[in-house]
């Protein structure tokens, strides 16, 4: 059960859905149109496309980006996971990079590769290699994006499952007096057969999504979401709960 409904239906990990608030901060100016940015949030849940990644326990998550005037970035963000959704791994590192920049007006494009990487996942005991690599585009307007993600090889390791893409319509409001709103859903289909939740339901997708408000206090950034999705049990946790479950996830956020 753990190895193919866990290990091998979803990992389910990654930044670019992470439900952290959205913070900004001025990059340290490293000659030459380099730029140097990090970021740091202690969430109580770590979800990922609606699906917790810690047991519904807490995580701390560090990032760092590089990023040139000519709009390309490298970067790097590390969060804690729990080792009965991740085989063997207690520790998610993502990997990316690309380019972004301004197309016409207020709308923007954002072009690129993230590798998923679970050290101590990949040996033959945690039953075989369940890091991923995703290709993907964005438009942005303004504060609102819309992205889509295709996963070229097996979807975190499970067999066959080559062309699985997730699409993704997030934004955020500027509410006045340091408040924020933000929204996301999201779509993930599921190739190369039909999937199963921990009851036996055939699936091929599902929807997640999440609506919450965030509060800056002086840099620091908190924020409170509800987060989803409404094939909840598709993933179940350690004692058998579905960790898609609505639940609230609470932040707390700064970069630096």
């Amino acid at each position: 059960m753990k190895k193919t409904l866990l290990a091998y239906s979803l990992s389910l990990a990654a930044a670019a859905c992470a439900v952290s608030p959205v913070v900004h901060a001025d990059p340290t100016d490293l000659g030459a149109g380099f730029s140097l940015s990090g970021n740091a949030t202690i969430v109580n849940d770590y979800r990922f496309r609606g699906f917790s990644q810690t047991d519904f326990r807490p995580a701390a998550q560090l990032g760092f980006d590089i990023t040139h005037s000519s709009g390309f970035y490298l970067g790097n963000w590390n969060s804690n996971v729990s080792d009965f959704v991740i085989n063997e791994g207690n520790l998610e590192m993502d990997f990316y990079g690309g380019w972004r920049g301004a197309l016409a007006g207020d709308w923007g494009a954002d072009v690129g590769v993230l590798h998923y990487y679970y050290p101590g996942s990949s040996s033959a005991k945690s039953g075989g290699n369940i890091n991923n690599t995703d290709l993907y585009v964005g438009l942005t307007y303004k504060t609102y994006s819309l992205k889509y993600s295709y996963t070229p090889g097996d979807f975190f390791g499970a067999p066959d499952t080559s062309g699985t893409w997730y699409l993704d319509a997030s934004g955020t409001y500027d509410l006045g007096d340091g408040w924020g709103l933000v929204g996301h859903v999201g779509y993930q289909r599921l190739k190369g057969g039909v999937q199963y939740t921990a009851d036996g339901e055939k699936i091929n997708g599902y929807v997640d999504y999440k609506l919450g408000v965030t509060k800056d206090l002086k840099g620091w950034v908190v924020g409170l979401a509800a987060v989803g999705a409404n094939k909840d049990n598709w993933l179940p946790t350690k004692y058998g709960h579905p960790s898609g479950r609505l639940g609230a996830v609470f932040s707390v956020a700064r970069t630096f």
